[in-house]
């Protein structure tokens, strides 16, 4: 294993300490950055052990009846359209990486809404959505918007499940 084949969010244990965190990417000098505790710790890769994602299924009804849902104001994608759409927030919108959890959410799905019709607009054959593999609440967001569109043929789970590959 190399550091250039974690993802964003992987669950992982330092061995030498046996702390339990997310790999939140590499730092200058080459090594591992894990959030812990609400710490950063840089590890060495000798000295990690990716561990399996426990599965959980949030109440998706609970989330999508809520009565506070707040609208998000978004721009278009303005780039030349690309195939993938990494939505780590660092990559999407690096200033709104001190949002509340709630709206960068809004921000990720507002975003994943419009590449997905700009990519049924442009008609891609097939598309990714990078989303990661934290706790599994945006992925499952995302899964729920994907089956309001009937351009969608056939999702594929990716990367041991950090990724969705999307047929239209």
């Amino acid at each position: 294993m190399n550091l250039s084949e974690l993802w964003t969010g992987e669950k992982v244990r330092i061995k030498s300490s046996g702390r339990i965190g997310r790999f939140q990417g590499v730092n200058n000098n080459g090594k591992a950055r894990i959030k812990s505790e609400e710490k950063i710790f840089l590890v060495n890769l000798e000295n990690l052990e990716v561990l399996p994602e426990s599965e959980y299924f949030p109440n998706m009804d609970e989330f999508l009846n809520q009565d506070s849902i707040i609208q998000v104001k978004s721009k278009p994608l303005n780039i030349n359209f690309n195939s993938t759409l990494d939505l780590h927030i660092d990559k999407l919108a690096p200033e709104k990486q001190n949002d509340t959890p709630g709206r960068i959410m809004d921000y990720q799905l507002q975003q994943s809404q419009n590449f997905i019709e700009e990519a049924i607009r442009k008609k891609y054959p097939h598309i990714t959505i990078i989303h990661g593999k934290g706790q599994g609440i945006l992925k499952n967001a995302i899964e729920h918007q994907l089956s309001q569109y009937n351009e969608v043929r056939f999702t594929f789970s990716k990367n041991g499940g950090g990724a969705v590959e999307i047929w239209l």
